[in-house]
C-alpha cells in the first residue's frame, strides 16, 4: 500500500492558526501606526536627517524599500485575504496610488515630531502586547488541556509572548519612521510595509533569543566495583 502524501497547510488552516493570525494583526498594527507618524518623520528629515546620507544613498534605500513593499503587504494580509498569489494585485494597486511622496507633507517642529513618533510607537507597542498576549493565551489553554504544559509554564509563556509582541510592534514603527527620517520621501504604502515587515522580523528574532532548550536531568550512577 502506498503512503499518502503529508497534507499541506491550506489557506483556511493559516487563517485559523493562532500564530499566523497574531503575526498578521501585529504587522497591520505596526504598519498602520507607522503611516500615522509620516508627517513627524518628515519633520525630522528636514531638521537634520537629510544630512545623514547623500541623495544617491537615499535613492538606493527608497528603491530597496519599494521593492520589498509588495512582499511585505502580501505577508501581512495573507492570513486574512488568502495566499500571496491571491492578494498580489492589491499591494501593486496600493503602491501605485501611493506615488505622492511624503516630503510634500507640511513639516512640524522637530521636538514635537520626536514626541509624536514615540507616542505612536508606544501605542502600537500596547496593541502588540494585547495581540500576542491573547494569541499566547489561546495556545497555552490548548496546551494545558492537552496536558503538555503546566499552569506555571503557561503563565510564563503568555508573559514572554506579550512582552516580545509589544517590543516587535513598537520596533516596526520606529524602523519605518527612521527610514523616512533619513530619506525624506517614501510613499505611504511603502512606509506601512516597512513597519509591518519590521514587526514580523523583530518578533522572529526575539523568539529565537528567548527560546530556552529543555533541561536534561543527569543522574549520578554509582557503580559498585566488582570484587
Amino acid at each position: 500500500m502506498t503512503e499518502k502524501p503529508a497534507p499541506t497547510l491550506q489557506f483556511t488552516d493559516a487563517a485559523t492558526d493562532p500564530k499566523s493570525v497574531g503575526n498578521a494583526l501585529r504587522a497591520v498594527a505596526a504598519g498602520s501606526a507607522a503611516t500615522k507618524v509620516i508627517s513627524a518623520s518628515v519633520s525630522l528629515f528636514e531638521a537634520g536627517g537629510k544630512l545623514v546620507l547623500d541623495e544617491g544613498s537615499r535613492n538606493t534605500l527608497r528603491s530597496v524599500a519599494e521593492k520589498g513593499a509588495e512582499k511585505a503587504l502580501a505577508l501581512a494580509a495573507g492570513p486574512f485575504l488568502g495566499p500571496a498569489t491571491m492578494v498580489a494585485k492589491a499591494p501593486i494597486k496600493l503602491l501605485a496610488q501611493g506615488a505622492k511622496m511624503t516630503k510634500a507633507i507640511a513639516p512640524q517642529a522637530a521636538k514635537s515630531a520626536g514626541r509624536e513618533i514615540l507616542k505612536g510607537a508606544g501605542r502600537a507597542a500596547g496593541i502588540g502586547f494585547v495581540i500576542d498576549g491573547a494569541v499566547a493565551g489561546v495556545e497555552a489553554a490548548i496546551a494545558m488541556r492537552g496536558g503538555t504544559m503546566s499552569g506555571k509554564k503557561a503563565a510564563t509563556y503568555v508573559a514572554k509572548e506579550a512582552a516580545t509582541g509589544a517590543i516587535a510592534t513598537g520596533t516596526g514603527v520606529l524602523l519605518a519612521a527612521g527610514l523616512v527620517a533619513i530619506t525624506g520621501g517614501i510613499a505611504a504604502p511603502v512606509v506601512f510595509a516597512v513597519g509591518a515587515l519590521g514587526s514580523i522580523g523583530t518578533k522572529r528574532l526575539l523568539r529565537k533569543l528567548t527560546e530556552r532548550p529543555e533541561k536534561v536531568e543527569v543522574r549520578e550512577v554509582l557503580v559498585t566495583p566488582s570484587p
